[in-house]
């Protein structure tokens, strides 16, 4: 039993192994970001002039 206990606190105090090593596999696919992008921007500047439009005529009523 004092072997044992012995054996255990060696192993627990930093002795052991450490963690396996990553097995290889497949990178994962990177994703399409450029998909779409001009639509985007484009539905972007049209909601902004939009908005400037909606804000200007507002003060020019008040």
């Amino acid at each position: 039993m004092l072997i044992s206990i012995t054996g255990f606190a060696q192993d627990s105090a930093g002795g052991g192994s450490g963690p396996p090593t990553p097995q290889g596999g497949t990178p994962p696919p990177g994703l399409p970001i450029d998909d779409g992008l001009i639509i985007l921007l484009a539905v972007a500047l049209i909601y902004g002039i939009y908005i400037i439009l909606k804000h200007s005529k507002k003060q020019t009523e008040a």
